[in-house]
């Protein structure tokens, strides 16, 4: 006589089998099938690139040729990181997907706010210490000497890691939001020596701080003008590193330490 099996198997178990198979089968398909239009739909191709206003002196060459392409199938972040290589000068970028059939490239340019002169050219670097690019000539931007860029190393579109720099960008950036002092063409800055910042404005005039206080100093400066306390046809310098404002209206030199 046959010994008969311990494994009882109710109808309930293999229905729920069945049907879980059936509804594993049907999103399966289904996904295939969403995956077919999705990326062989011609609604999903390319049709337009989009470029932000603030960039469009872009290379549109490689990205003409993305049109045609499934939208799906655009390498988003090689798009990104080839941009970001090729203009070091553009922040903020970013490659997106519009959907059904469109591809913007949002970005915002940086614009110079400094030259720093450098083995026989000019780098120039933009209000948050970024490199951004050599110019064979001289821009109508301030020259600032005295920043060690043979210990740094400069990388096009990065920060330029210098204590120097910095000072001279934090002093620029405060100088261009004031508005006595925006005015003021500033035609060169001496910062090699952080105690005695030495900027030199057209008709041979000069302003004198240190990385001291440096903010303090410079609106100070703003309500001697503003208060109309200082004469600018007269004035040859003003030094600011002291408790009072030492203001010159006739000298031969700048004075020292």
């Amino acid at each position: 006589m046959a010994k008969k099996s311990g494994v009882n198997i109710s109808m309930i178990s293999v229905l729920r089998v069945i049907v879980f198979l059936i509804i594993g089968y049907v999103v399966f398909s289904g996904y295939v099938l969403a995956l077919d239009f999705l990326t062989n739909s011609p609604l999903f191709e390319v049709k337009d690139v989009m470029i932000d206003r603030s960039i469009q002196f872009i290379d549109l060459r490689v990205l003409k040729q993305l049109k045609g392409s499934n939208i799906f199938k655009v390498d988003i972040k090689k798009i990104d990181r080839q941009i970001s290589q090729e203009y070091p000068y553009i922040s903020q970028l970013r490659v997106v997907r519009q959907l059904p059939d469109r591809i913007m490239i949002l970005a915002k340019k940086r614009e110079p706010l400094l030259q720093i002169y450098f083995k026989g050219r000019f780098l120039l670097v933009d209000r948050e210490g970024v490199a951004l690019y050599y110019s064979a000539g001289s821009a109508v931007l301030p020259q600032v000497q005295g920043i060690p860029l043979e210990r740094t190393r400069v990388v096009l579109g990065t920060h330029i890691r210098s204590k120097e720099l910095k000072a001279a960008v934090d002093i620029l950036n405060m100088f261009g939001l004031s508005v006595n002092l925006k005015r003021w063409k500033i035609m060169s800055m001496e910062v090699g020596n952080l105690s005695k910042i030495d900027l030199a404005f057209g008709d041979n005039k000069h302003v004198i701080l240190d990385q001291d206080d440096t903010k303090d100093k410079i609106d100070l400066l703003q309500m001697l003008i503003a208060g109309n306390k200082i004469d600018l046809n007269k004035v040859k310098y003003i030094d600011l590193r002291f408790k009072e404002p030492v203001i010159a209206d006739n000298f031969t030199d700048v004075p020292k330490g």
